[in-house]
């Protein structure tokens, strides 16, 4: 059971996080977080389909199926926010315009977003968030941190960044350059219509 509840936490969090993203897609008009909340609207499919095969195996040796039923309803009630934040990406996937009622509700940013990975020996690694500010210096916010396969949204400033991190950031276009610096890379391609191009700086390249 204890493990069942660890997948369903996680599936919480998953939810939690897709939801953000796509809110933060639709605000920014940005393909890549819409990209990000397919990738975790898969994950949260997968793991409802892992924890119904569990509880259908568990089933036999509960007298008191009640407590299984609970996994079950919470389970479908994380995977339905993934669904439901998949669904409000569709008009960023088809690339449709967004209805004029909907703009002026998200209002209209001249924010970008960035998919940075932490390189090492870089000038935020071993960092805390809080300690960077980089919502003052370049004037990003980080909207989530990939460590490991998992996600962490509206990361807490206690959070400490390592080699391997991929931070997903929102600020003004002319404070990106300025964190992919700190965080190890030289960008090198800064056309808006296709993926941004690092090459690392000579600063964070391995010694030795």
């Amino acid at each position: 059971l204890d493990r069942a509840v660890d997948v369903l936490v996680e599936m919480k969090d998953l939810s939690e996080v897709a939801v953000g993203l796509a809110y933060s897609s639709l605000v920014l008009r940005d393909e890549s977080l819409a990209a990000e909340v397919r990738h975790l609207e898969d994950r949260l499919d997968e793991m409802k389909d892992r924890l119904e095969e569990w509880v259908l195996s568990a089933a036999r040796h509960y007298v008191d199926h009640s407590a299984l039923r609970g996994l079950l309803h919470l389970s479908q009630a994380a995977e339905d926010l993934g669904d439901q934040a998949q669904q409000m990406v569709w008009i960023i996937e088809r690339q449709e315009d967004i209805h004029p009622i909907l703009a002026v509700a998200l209002g209209d940013s001249d924010e970008v977003v960035v998919h940075i990975p932490v390189a090492e020996g870089c000038e935020v690694e071993g960092r805390t968030l809080a300690d960077l500010r980089l919502n003052i210096e370049p004037g990003f916010t980080v909207l989530a941190i990939r460590r490991g396969g998992q996600y962490r949204y509206r990361p807490r400033g206690e959070v400490r960044l390592a080699p391997g991190d991929s931070l997903i950031a929102s600020g003004p276009d002319e404070g990106r350059d300025r964190l992919a610096e700190m965080c190890g890379w030289r960008l090198i391609n800064r056309d808006d219509d296709t993926a941004m191009v690092f090459e690392p700086l000579e600063s964070s390249l391995p010694t030795g």
